[in-house]
């Protein structure tokens, strides 16, 4: 039983906070332990709920240092201030038992509170707001645990040497800010992609989002289920799916529209358990293009009005490549490691923290990603343009010092941290490359890299070339 309950620690939760995300984050914090009554703690309690969520939200921020040095890092301010705390705060017994107890569920509503608390993302293409879906796969440490968890990916090479984690993302591009995820283990039934996508897409309701897809997300259900939910889309396309013109439908720029029929299961409404399926149809626009030196590429969107040219659909779907971009900051820049650290993306050793620590992840980067909103909407820059290494290195160089600072000394230098990110602009702004598809380590189908292979710029607008139909088709 708990007794003596008081709202006074040891750790006092000022100095355990991770700023300048405090001011944002911590009334979500409180309202979600609350919620889930976790916020309750035994008198002269270190670890208190409060400072408890802060350590798992650190462990991703500062994925070099163990745990005990994670508190270390976080009283460092104030350590050399008070000159009163012992070199060892908590021992990582401690921390690992606190965070099972905690659980999955409260840094999972976290997470979700963070992201319906994010101003509104401003329209970026014709009024809609870009959103683009993209997996990835996450390595975990190799128990007993989470090999029966997650499983080995396996290929006729072998498996792979950790276990892994499937990820499937939607990300808002202009920002890069993950507005929801879902996943599962590496193999086995319903752990694909796209049924990923799909439990996703099921929990959107905003109707003014544009989605961008690759190829194999592409269903027919899919796209039926979209267009009648109202919402708009643009899809590359295998060379295998039909898609046949509408007579009289060719635009002045060389799209055209296609109707394309297919079948949906729908309620057989009788005793027996057979399946029924109704026929139905959609139309799309179709865009074919081809960029010298690659094969002809197909999409199909909802955008049917003229006044939006072949060439500039063609162009923003290439922003999907963002979130690519997103998964690269988070794996080798925010969750990398040391020397003499294992080489994985999360830490916990058991499954239950490996997905505790997903969702602390993707809320960590998720905040970093509203910073720089934040210091490019003060300072009139698109985010986009700002590093986030950079920016990364300003937020761990000056947390402990700003948890010295309350009032108007905190507002100061948090201001100076929006300007200092303000002023950390990419140095090699994003090109448009051509890249040869090689490995440096042949573990693949692909080619060997040879000294022959290197990147090539592009001038990738004014190469797009338009055409009617897929060669020899």
């Amino acid at each position: 039983m708990q007794k003596n309950l008081t709202d006074n620690s040891e750790l006092a939760t000022c100095t355990i906070q991770l700023q300048p995300f405090a001011k944002f984050l911590q009334p979500i914090i409180t309202d979600v332990l609350a919620e889930h009554k976790k916020d309750k703690y035994r008198n002269g309690t270190k670890l208190t709920p409060d400072v408890l969520v802060w350590v798992i939200l650190t462990l991703t921020l500062r994925r070099d240092l163990s745990y005990p040095k994670i508190i270390n890092w976080l009283l460092s301010g104030i350590r050399w201030t008070t000159i009163d705390k012992p070199a060892i705060i908590l021992k990582c017994g401690a921390i690992s038992h606190a965070r099972t107890k905690l659980g999955v569920s409260v840094i999972r509503n976290i997470f979700h509170k963070s992201i319906a608390k994010f101003k509104k993302i401003n329209p970026d293409f014709y009024g809609l707001v870009t959103v683009a879906f993209d997996g990835t796969a996450l390595t975990i440490p190799d128990t007993d645990k989470n090999r029966e968890e997650f499983g080995k990916h396996e290929s006729g090479r072998g498996k792979s040497a950790y276990p892994q984690m499937r990820v499937v993302a939607l990300l808002a591009t202009s920002h890069r800010i993950i507005i929801d995820f879902a996943y599962a283990a590496i193999k086995g039934k319903k752990t694909g992609e796209r049924t990923l996508m799909m439990e996703i897409l099921g929990k959107v309701t905003k109707t003014n989002l544009l989605f961008l897809f690759d190829a194999g997300f592409y269903s027919f259900v899919l796209a039926y289920q979209m267009i009648e939910n109202n919402q708009d889309f643009i899809m590359k396309m295998s060379k295998n799916t039909k898609l046949p013109e509408r007579p009289g439908s060719r635009l002045s720029d060389g799209s055209y529209l296609s109707t394309i029929t297919g079948k949906i299961e729908v309620e057989s409404g009788g005793k027996c358990n057979r399946k029924k399926w109704k026929k139905v149809s959609f139309t799309v626009r179709v865009i074919i293009f081809q960029v010298p030196g690659f094969r002809p590429v197909r999409l199909i969107t909802t955008l049917q009005n003229s006044s939006i040219t072949d060439k500039e659909i063609i162009i923003h779907y290439h922003t999907r490549w963002d979130i690519e971009i997103s998964y690269d900051e988070i794996k080798t820049h925010q969750c990398a490691t040391l020397k003499g650290h294992e080489p994985t993306i999360f830490r916990s050793k058991r499954p239950d923290l490996v997905k505790q620590e997903l969702y602390a992840m993707l809320t960590v980067y998720n905040l970093i990603r509203e910073l720089i909103v934040e210091a490019s909407n003060k300072y009139n820059i698109v985010p986009l343009q700002i590093s986030f290494l950079d920016t990364l290195q300003w937020v761990i160089e000056s947390c402990p010092m700003l948890s010295l600072h309350t009032g108007k000394r905190l507002n100061n230098m948090v201001n100076y941290l929006l300007k200092m990110i303000s002023e950390s602009l990419i140095d090699r702004p994003r090109r448009h490359r051509s890249n040869p598809r090689v490995v440096k380590i042949k573990m693949s189908n692909y080619n060997r890299k040879r000294e022959k292979h290197r990147s090539e710029s592009v001038d990738f607008a004014n190469n797009i070339e338009l055409l009617t139909a897929l060669p020899n088709c």
